[in-house]
């Protein structure tokens, strides 16, 4: 009797098999990518918004200051990134502020337009050239200040370009990209007086 019973007992000891260790691996699977969907399925428009608060903010920041010390600034912006430069010396420059140095995008891309109209180089020009015609021409120097030269200006009277960007999800991220997320738009303008806004405008 004893030795069946510690029979029945290492039975029951015996632990999982191999198939009831792969079921339960599998389950475990499924759970988590289904918490992980249900908590990153936001994660990338949540970012998107992120970033345009925050370049709302820095130009806020650099308009302030601007003021504040009597300087102009200006406000480059690319595809994938954007930062800040200052008139100095009649040139224009990069800030060495720690706030303001250039500022790279996560999985995003910017549309900027000015006064409604997509920027293009040949439509306004703000290279120092045009603000100090009565410069004379220095050609080396134009050709290192050309990729500081900025579509935004922040002048120091408090007044700044009319200008909107619109922040959209990287298209090489498409892929991956629910078709709601591509349709993804966060709007940032800025009026002549300073004001700026962050809009969020999906497509649904």
């Amino acid at each position: 009797m004893r030795q069946y019973a510690m029979l029945n007992l290492h039975r029951n000891q015996r632990g999982f098999t191999l198939i009831e260790l792969m079921l339960v691996t599998l389950l475990m699977g499924l759970v988590a990518s289904a918490v992980l969907f249900t908590v990153d399925s936001s994660g990338p428009q949540k970012k998107l918004l992120r970033q345009a608060q925050k370049m709302a903010a820095l130009t806020e920041l650099a308009l302030d200051q601007a003021t504040m010390t009597g300087r102009d600034y200006g406000l480059v912006i690319a595809a994938n990134s954007y930062r800040f430069v200052e008139l100095f010396e009649q040139r224009w420059q990069p800030l060495t502020d720690a706030l303001l140095i250039e500022q790279q995008l996560e999985d995003a891309q910017l549309v900027m337009s000015v006064d409604g109209f997509l920027w293009s180089p040949d439509r306004v020009d703000f290279s120092s050239n045009q603000i100090f015609e009565e410069r004379e021409v220095d050609i080396e120097q134009d050709q290192k200040e050309r990729e500081h030269v900025p579509q935004i200006l922040i002048l120091s009277s408090g007044e700044l370009t009319p200008f909107k960007v619109e922040f959209r999800l990287d298209s090489k991220a498409d892929l991956f990209l629910s078709q709601q997320q591509q349709g993804y738009r966060v709007n940032l303008s800025a009026d002549t007086l300073g004001m700026v806004n962050v809009v969020v405008a999906a497509n649904e």
